[in-house]
């Protein structure tokens, strides 16, 4: 394929039917297999999705994380066949080799990652993050934290594998139950099943997620993000030397029961298929542009200053009603005047519901066709989901689809 048209993306199929959309920065825009939506929330070309390989470093004691997909990532992609996609860059003397696989078997998908150390010796690892919905795009689309809570996730410990994922969707998709199992092609030794687990609030103040910085903590978390993390097991490189790391992905169209130990098979079932195996090494062809930044992936976020107390008693006044501060005394809220509300700074980025208005028009006490609704939220989303009527149709502004700050253009 020419290079040059990789600007526009590109669409993966596989004969098992799953087909995977991918943005000209390597991210996931959709994965779907017949009726069934993989991924949670749609990629983008303005910033990516929360579909990810992050490469973990660790040297002198200071440790970063970078990812390997979207417009914030040095890899330069170039498609191969209908089925695979190869790319390859550089971070801080860090080579890497990436190819993204679809099985022509069954209803799989494989990362494989190839790293070199050209510079210092460090410890290196990988995390795979994979955003999981597992149900109809419609649905997705009207809420995504709805189908997140429908979505059970089990962790199992395969005997070589080490922690793999299995998740269900307990919401019903035409009489079926979509299914699937997700791990490392090395070792997994940790995970998460929420995005709220991976980022936490850090994201909301555009710092990097707690669970990429600190490493996943293990444990189920059922919630409003459903995401499954796995954390492969760390290599020592010293300089000049390399490794692989890889992960996959099978889906089930059809799990009637709940998961059990027994769906470890599936873990086998996916490492026999030819495509778990590294891909040899290949000559990438010509020299296609890298991911173009964005405003929204690279431009620092304008950060607001605290208010001291003389400040806040200059614009708010000296009386304060119901005052609320956190275990050192520092100031989160308050009432003043007859119906004000203040919420500070330090409370946005401590509570997991972030602060918001709702706007309307008009002076009804009841629904109302003809009146329009804003939305606007503390954290610098001044005007979204403008609509007319009900809030589910007439949409002429995106909402905000996740409280985690994953997407900044949303709204």
């Amino acid at each position: 394929m020419n290079p040059q048209s990789r600007a526009q993306g590109t669409r993966l199929r596989s004969p098992s039917g799953l087909s995977v959309e991918i943005n000209a920065n390597g991210s996931i825009r959709r994965m779907t297999c017949g009726d069934v939506t993989v991924n949670l929330f749609v990629g983008d070309e303005v910033e990516g999705g929360p579909a990810n390989l992050w490469l973990r470093t660790r040297a002198d004691g200071t440790a970063t994380c970078v990812p390997l997909l979207g417009p914030r990532s040095t890899t330069r992609f170039f498609e191969r066949s209908r089925t695979t996609l190869i790319g390859a860059g550089e971070r801080d003397g860090l080579r890497y080799r990436l190819a993204f696989v679809l099985s022509a078997d069954a209803p799989a998908w494989f990362w494989q990652v190839h790293v070199e150390n050209d510079g210092d010796a460090r410890d290196i690892d990988l995390i795979y993050t994979q955003d999981l919905a597992l149900a109809p795009y419609g649905l997705i689309r009207l809420n995504e934290y709805y189908v997140s809570q429908y979505v059970d996730h089990t962790a199992l410990t395969h005997a070589e594998r080490g922690c793999v994922v299995a998740s269900r969707q307990n919401l019903a998709v035409g009489g079926r139950h979509p299914w699937c199992i997700i791990g490392s092609l090395r070792c997994g030794v940790s995970f998460a099943t929420d995005a709220l687990q991976v980022y936490g609030l850090a994201s909301r103040a555009g710092r990097t997620g707690a669970g990429l910085a600190a490493g996943l903590p293990g444990q189920r978390l059922q919630h409003e993000h459903s995401m499954i993390a796995i954390q492969d097991a760390p290599a020592s490189l010293a300089s000049g030397a390399h490794a692989t790391f890889g992960f996959f992905g099978l889906l089930a169209e059809n799990h009637v029961t709940a998961t059990s130990m027994t769906d470890l098979v599936a873990v086998d079932q996916a490492l026999a298929l030819p495509e778990a195996k590294p891909p040899g090494v290949t000559t990438l062809p010509g020299s296609p542009p890298a991911p173009a930044p964005t405003l929204f992936s690279n431009g620092a976020l304008l950060e607001a200053l605290e208010l001291d107390e003389r400040e806040t008693t200059e614009l708010f006044g000296a009386e304060r009603r119901h005052e609320e501060r956190d275990d050192q005394g520092r100031l989160l809220s308050f009432f003043c005047g007859e119906d004000r509300h203040i919420v500070l700074r330090a409370k946005e980025l401590c509570v997991q519901r972030p602060h918001g208005h709702l706007l309307r028009t008009g002076r009804h006490l009841t629904p109302d066709e003809a009146a329009l609704t804003s939305t606007t939220w503390m954290n610098g989303v001044f005007h979204s989901m403008l609509t007319q009527g009900h809030v589910s149709f007439n949409r002429f502004l995106s909402t905000n689809r996740t409280y985690l700050g994953l997407f900044r253009s949303h709204g």
